[in-house]
């Protein structure tokens, strides 16, 4: 057998007006913290990934070609590999190296992948699962209002209801027919877990099973919810280099439940009460904001278009009660594309090219800080390092009473209450009970 090596290599940095010099070697919404105020805003993430076969690097788009056509095969255990279409695939060597998802900051030694170990302290069941209504049909399902309601993210998750390769749609979380992973945002597969958190994450790449089968036993299978709504399902251990893991969790049955970290019994919460973000639009074509997969993959591809004349709200944490990584608090981050660009190329990993997905010009954070100054943060910053020289085609500006230091952009530049303008980005604050509406316009 063929084996296909993927190497996954990031690094994430804070981008600030006033930079600190914080780095991760991994995707994660970073914390930045000023003196005198807590400013919590997630870093612009940049990621190459590589896919080699038989010592030649292939495109992503030869290897989703692959996946479709029989030519690779994705496996029960994970490995990608070349086959005949019709000829049954024989054992690896023990030579033979699987293929690996890593998030680490150099390229690692391909390292042999057993059966993943169920995380010991994952609830397990072997009762039969409990009969509920038939769900309504994922592809279709919106569980959002005209007001923005979710009355569907407020029912409790029913554990071993659903089996893993079906999406389990009717409790707010949404299906994601762009990814190619049966309505999933994101697939994570540990190999293993001991004291010090999961180990050799492996990170199901887009397009590789459309019906939902790559979300199996042993499995983190990360979901989308509408805004102003968050994931609430990920598991008490993360990963052991500090890659974050979120999701429901695929059980020994082949059925999913809550993961043991989970915040709620719902798939999705609300964010603050304390402040309201609002984004409106005053432009001619639409704007997709892609939110980042967090706790999860972490790549953008949760939706948010906004049509001429519409306002919609952010999906803003409260700092105190929401997913901690590395013991900081985390705030939600979202990639601005240009106007005119559609959803479904905006809100997934592109190919390294162009100014769209997780290479759009700008990107917004948000939070609401409960823990010290009780206040709520909110800020623009400049897609680095993956996308520096990038521009939006509009113009943002931050308004409402209440705020403070408001942000605004135009040509890529970014300016603050105190003027002037520079390349990296600017934050504004937000007092509690107030909102803060940005506003997207041509001038």
């Amino acid at each position: 057998m063929k084996y296909l090596y993927v190497v996954l290599a990031t690094a994430a940095v804070t981008a600030l007006a006033k930079p600190h010099g914080h780095v991760q070697a991994h995707r994660h919404a970073a914390v930045a913290r000023r003196a005198a105020t807590a400013v919590y805003v997630p870093g612009p993430v940049e990621t190459v990934v590589i896919y080699e076969l038989n010592g030649h690097s292939i495109s992503e788009e030869e290897v989703r070609n692959g996946i479709a056509n029989g030519t690779l095969t994705w496996g029960e255990d994970g490995i990608l590999s070349s086959s005949a279409a019709v000829a049954p695939t024989p054992a690896p060597t023990a030579n033979s190296q699987p293929v690996e998802i890593n998030n680490v900051a150099h390229d690692p030694e391909p390292v042999e992948q057993s059966e993943p170990e169920l995380p010991a302290s994952t609830p397990e069941h072997t009762e039969q699962p409990t009969e509920y209504n038939e769900a309504p049909d994922p592809s279709s399902y919106h569980p959002v209002g005209e007001d923005g309601s979710c009355s569907d993210c407020d029912k409790p998750f029913p554990n071993r209801k659903f089996k893993c390769s079906e999406f389990p749609a009717g409790y707010g979380a949404f299906h994601l027919g762009n990814e190619g992973l049966g309505g999933w945002s994101g697939i994570q597969a540990p190999a293993k877990r001991d004291v010090a958190g999961y180990h050799d994450i492996m990170t199901v790449p887009t397009g590789s099973c459309p019906d939902g089968r790559c979300c199996s036993p042993g499995r983190f299978c990360s979901y989308a919810c509408p805004n102003p709504y968050l994931k609430m399902s990920f598991p008490k251990m993360q990963g052991a280099k500090k890659e974050s893991v979120g999701g429901l969790f695929c059980n020994s049955n082949g059925m999913l439940e809550m993961a043991d970290g989970s915040l709620s019994k719902t798939l999705c919460g609300r964010g603050s009460s304390r402040v309201k973000i609002m984004v409106q639009s005053k432009l001619s074509k639409p704007v997709s904001l892609c939110r980042t997969d967090y706790p999860g993959t972490e790549s953008e591809t949760l939706p948010l278009t906004i049509d001429p004349g519409e306002t919609k709200e952010l999906a803003n944490p409260d700092q105190k009660s929401y997913y901690f990584w590395d013991n900081k608090p985390t705030s939600a981050q979202y990639y601005v594309n240009n106007q005119g660009v559609s959803e479904a190329q905006a809100c997934t990993w592109g190919n390294g090219e162009g100014d769209t997905g997780n290479r759009a010009p700008v990107n917004i954070g948000t939070s609401f800080d409960d823990i010290l100054s009780n206040m709520g943060y909110t800020g623009l910053l400049q897609n680095k390092p993956t996308n520096p020289g990038a521009k939006l085609n509009f113009v943002i500006r931050f308004t409402g009473d209440g705020v403070s230091n408001p942000c605004s952009y135009k040509d890529g530049q970014y300016y603050n209450s105190y003027g002037g303008g520079n390349p990296d980005g600017c934050t504004a604050s937000i007092a509690d009970g107030k909102s803060l509406t940005i506003v997207f316009s041509d001038n």
